[in-house]
């Protein structure tokens, strides 16, 4: 059947190999994703043979760095794609999933790329609909950056303006959010996914008398660029923040 999906595992020194063989959907996703963070649970690196994976659809294949994300990212949990044919691996280049899980052409290379940083680091964390959370975000961020290596002064901004989106999403949305950091060689993207749907927020002239409402206009003020994504079941406010560069 098309919707089958084999996975097999074995785990070494160090790492873990797994086979997966079958086809890549909205109903097997689910089951790689389990085994890929088992295997970074267990080893902190895992190195996955597509060679005999199919799908139809380039969407599932962010199964991939969703897991690596939520894993802790680079460099405590490392993945690596291998094997794949050409049809999957112009998939995985044009979906952008090699920029965060590098593709190698087979078992030695990918050995060898464990050691490599791949061009994006991501990483990620849910926190609740509660008080806390603008605090947790910042602590996250906090750690992400002392082991990325990301200077003390974009440090500060990416915390303050995770803050500042995590409050949005407990104070309007009144919803969970889901953290993402991203950093390239150029900027560290910080984003903040709510799951309550709702109006597009835009930012409007500063009060500078209100005590409340200036969130989004401190993000812009701070950010290079930002914007929203919507979803069905709520939205994305993501804020790119440049790396200085000499």
């Amino acid at each position: 059947m098309p919707n089958d999906l084999v996975v097999e595992v074995r785990e070494t020194l160090g790492h873990a190999v797994l086979w997966l063989s079958g086809h890549l959907s909205i109903r097997t996703s689910p089951r790689i994703r389990e085994a890929i963070a088992k295997c970074l649970l267990g080893t902190g690196c895992a190195l996955i043979d597509v060679s005999r994976l199919r799908t139809t659809q380039s969407a599932f294949l962010s199964v991939f760095p969703a897991a690596l994300a939520a894993a802790g990212g680079w460099p405590s949990a490392r993945l690596i794609l291998f094997g794949a044919g050409p049809n999957l691996r112009s998939m995985l280049v044009s979906s952008r999933v090699t920029e965060t899980v590098p593709l190698a052409p087979g078992l030695a290379s990918a050995m060898v790329m464990l050691e490599q940083r791949p061009p994006e680091l991501r990483r990620q964390r849910d926190l609740p609909s509660h008080d806390t959370a603008p605090s947790a975000a910042r602590l996250f961020v906090r750690e992400s950056c002392k082991v990325w290596l990301v200077p003390m002064a974009l440090q500060e901004v990416a915390e303050l303006v995770s803050s500042e989106l995590v409050s949005n999403a407990v104070e309007h949305a009144r919803s969970s959010s889901q953290l993402t950091l991203t950093l390239t060689r150029s900027a560290l993207r910080v984003s903040v996914r709510d799951f309550r749907p709702g109006p597009i927020p835009r930012t409007r002239p500063i009060n500078i008398d209100a005590c409340r409402g200036r969130g989004l206009q401190l993000v812009a003020t701070l950010a290079q660029a930002w914007g929203v994504e919507p979803h069905s079941d709520g939205k994305t406010i993501w804020a790119s923040l440049p790396l200085e560069t000499d």
